[in-house]
């Protein structure tokens, strides 16, 4: 979610020099990308983070809405949460040989926790819901995305704990694809 950290202007999209109808037309596209059912969302990120970034949204819509509270924020800026790094740093390659062919849930499972790496850190850096790469882990291929997502998921979660991502995820894939 990081494109909901920073200031209430970064939340928004928006430059500080907006006009309250830009506010406006962005607090309606940004609520529409994060309302109920939201399908840009939805297999992104899992519930807990959308009510997050839906709270973050009407917060600085509440701010910048109000020309007498964007006065007082623009006088006196504040980020409610601190900036975090955008990505985690590349970690070493691991040794292709350390997988079985095809690569399994578990398998990723230990080779991510060989490497000290949680899956928070993970879902993190690739804006990927825990709960998908918790699904990945436990080959609970019925939770998982279409496999144009889940092909992008698993790119992601290998790069992370240095594996080959083209390789694992068409080894992952192998197995989703005869279910």
């Amino acid at each position: 979610m990081a494109a909901l950290r920073g200031s209430h202007y970064d939340v928004l999209g928006l430059e500080p020099s907006a006009s309250g109808e830009e506010v406006e037309e962005a607090y309606q596209r940004s609520a529409a990308l994060y309302g109920e059912g939201a399908l840009a969302t939805y297999s992104l990120l899992d519930p807990d983070e959308i009510r997050a970034a839906r709270a973050r949204v009407d917060e600085a819509y509440r701010v910048l809405g109000d020309p007498e509270r964007r006065r007082e924020y623009d006088a006196n800026p504040r980020d409610p949460e601190p900036e975090e790094p955008e990505s985690m740093p590349e970690p070493p390659r691991a040794d292709p040989k350390v997988l079985p062919e095809p690569v399994t849930g578990p398998d990723l499972r230990r080779v991510r926790e060989e490497k000290g790496v949680a899956l928070k850190d993970i879902a993190f850096a690739s804006k990927i819901g825990v709960r998908f790469l918790e699904h990945i882990e436990a080959d609970r291929h019925a939770q998982l995305p279409a496999v144009v997502y889940l092909r992008g998921f698993l790119q992601e979660y290998a790069r992370a704990v240095g594996l080959d991502p083209q390789r694992t995820a068409g080894s992952y894939l192998s197995r989703v694809s005869k279910r």
